[in-house]
């Protein structure tokens, strides 16, 4: 292989690293674990000083290239939700890197795949959002028909969440405003059909799948780790979804109570 080739060949390596890095980051990944998974895939596939700085919504990423010339990398990642499938398939193909995966073809073609991976189809999500807002409800103090007042309030919210919401490429502070008012809404038409006893307790349900629990549990989790700066991008995104969910939950029991 001649020079010109490996440069070119390194550079390959590099680019899917980085990206390798991004769909972590994208699908919730931890700080510290999406760092050691770029480095260790680095490492693996010859890349030389390679050096990385990974934050809440953004990786910077260097190596050495023909011994002389770093060549930088930035990435700047929103701030999605987890999603769990897509996590464990990246761990799978970095620990098949580290094992000695090192065609780059079939690296990107496992990214391709990895990108578009769902844990489930949207009919199991909405049942999930039911069982989850049911649950919660039942939890909080309320009675078996609150429960299946919420459950079905919650199917609602994520029919709206997945079928409707999408289409309209709100803002995250107006996407949490809307779905609060579609599930406070879905209650309140409920409970005055006479399904459910105390409004109160199948709202609270019916919100549960939109409050940003795991958010909230990795920014604690940053700051107890010393990484600051993540815990405060992940804190205040967290704080950002609650105060949209309450102005939801604000607008909607004005305008219909």
């Amino acid at each position: 292989m001649s020079h010109e080739e490996i440069i070119k060949k390194e550079k390959i390596y590099f680019e899917l690293v980085t990206r390798l890095g991004n769909e972590m980051l994208e699908n919730g990944g931890e700080i510290f674990r999406t760092g050691d998974v770029m480095t260790y895939a680095a490492h693996a596939l010859g890349l030389k000083d390679f050096n990385t700085f990974v934050i809440a919504n953004g990786i910077f990423a260097s190596m050495l290239t023909d011994g002389q010339t770093y060549s930088c990398r930035v990435r700047y990642i929103s701030l999605s939700p987890i999603n769990i499938c897509r996590l464990e398939a990246l761990n799978t193909l970095s620990r098949r890197i580290v094992a000695g995966l090192d065609d780059p073809t079939e690296i990107e073609a496992e990214l391709d795949r990895i990108q578009f991976l769902e844990s489930s189809n949207n009919l199991m999500k909405i049942i999930s959002s039911g069982f989850g807002s049911g649950g919660f409800c039942y939890l909080f103090g309320g009675s078996f028909f609150d429960a299946l007042t919420a459950f079905c309030a919650g199917c609602i919210l994520y029919i709206f969440v997945l079928y409707l919401l999408p289409k309209l490429a709100l803002p995250k502070i107006m996407y949490n405003i809307a779905a609060s008012i579609i599930a406070v809404c879905a209650c309140i038409l409920l409970h005055s059909a006479g399904l459910g006893d105390q409004l109160d307790r199948i709202t609270i349900g019916a919100l549960f799948p939109l409050v940003p629990g795991i958010a909230l549990t990795n920014s604690f989790r940053n700051f107890l780790e010393n990484d600051y700066l993540a815990g405060l991008v992940r804190l205040v995104d967290a704080l950002v979804t609650v105060g949209g969910i309450a102005i939801g939950v604000g607008i909607a029991t004005a305008l219909f109570l």
